[in-house]
């Protein structure tokens, strides 16, 4: 494996990329290393693809390290990179609860990423043994969601109240974000 990244087991792993992950809030270092032990360390190249917009979602991915961009469709069916993620992100958690969703994204590696993928049917049967750490994820993902929906209202209604200079503040996040890709 190239730039350095060990092969490493779920059991020899240290849990601390995600110690401070907001989805693993509350879990002690047993319920997290549960966790961890039923999701499969993948690794993925400069470019490889994790799981493509329009997809359906079967699972989530804990990033142990490397570096991920998060990518969508617009209107004009253009790409837009909505994020650039790193050690300790989670991305496709709601593919854990919701059986019939497909991705809103397309998630690919922009160097070499090792992460944990816990699927959907993985994460049902620990939630069928009745594990606490199951558990407490889900009420960490409503918590999360509640709060994104919280800050969208909020952002919404800041951005129809001053168009112009959000509009403004936006262009400049994209071309610092160009930027940054470019010299990536």
């Amino acid at each position: 494996m190239s730039d350095g990244l060990e092969e490493v087991s779920a059991e020899s792993m240290a849990v601390s990329p995600f110690d401070n992950v907001e989805l693993f809030r509350g879990l002690d270092a047993d319920e997290l290393r549960e966790i961890i032990h039923a999701c499969e360390r993948r690794v993925f190249q400069p470019g490889e693809v994790l799981f493509s917009e329009g997809e359906p979602a079967e699972s989530m991915f804990l990033v142990e390290a490397g570096e991920l961009e998060v990518r969508s469709r617009g209107d004009a069916d253009d790409e837009v990179v909505l994020a650039v993620l790193g050690a300790g992100n989670v991305v496709g958690e709601m593919s854990i609860l919701d059986g019939i969703s497909l991705r809103s994204a397309t998630v690919k590696a922009i160097a070499e990423v090792a992460a944990f993928e816990l699927t959907r049917d993985v994460f049902t049967e620990l939630r069928n043994e009745r594990s606490h750490a199951a558990y407490k994820l889900i009420l960490n993902l409503a918590r999360i969601l509640g709060e994104r929906r919280r800050r969208t209202d909020t952002r919404v209604a800041e951005v129809f109240a001053d168009p112009k200079n959000h509009i403004d503040a936006f262009e400049a996040q994209v071309n610092d974000l160009l930027g940054r890709l470019k010299k990536a």
